[in-house]
């Protein structure tokens, strides 16, 4: 019986844990016309596409270095953690999810690019559908 409850307790931790550790509610901004900035991925975006000098502006030097590095990783097909398979949508390899241009999860692109498990992955771990719309791009 302790047993049992102890596994439940930790598994309800987990849970709990890695809905908390979602990105899902990160903070956006839009300092300027044609630009928003992702709080949690520290990047800004210019047109929807990731902008080195805009990141740098409102998230200082390392954030754009960071940012760059990413790019070029990218380009030249290595596997970075973050990439930009397309205009606006955001994915995180180490997280195994991908924002659509509102810096909101999607279970669609997340399936795209990352996959069938990875897209199962975060609607079983995402907040309540009553908050986010995960299948929503």
């Amino acid at each position: 019986m302790m047993m049992k409850f102890s596994s439940l307790f930790v598994g309800a931790s987990l849970l709990l844990a890695s809905v908390g550790a979602t990105p899902a509610l990160a903070d956006n901004f839009r300092p300027e016309r044609g630009v928003r900035c992702d709080e949690f991925a520290r990047v800004c975006y210019e047109r929807g596409i990731p902008s080195v000098e805009m990141t740098e502006n409102y998230f200082g030097h390392h954030a754009a270095r960071r940012l760059a590095r990413d790019l070029r990783r990218e380009e030249r097909g290595y596997g970075a953690r973050t990439f930009y398979p397309e205009r606006g949508v955001r994915c995180d390899r180490a997280e195994q999810v991908c924002y659509n241009r509102h810096s909101e999860p999607s279970f669609d692109l997340t399936r795209r690019y990352l996959g069938p498990g990875a897209a199962r992955t975060l609607a079983w771990r995402g907040p309540s559908r009553d908050h986010w719309d995960y299948r929503a791009n």
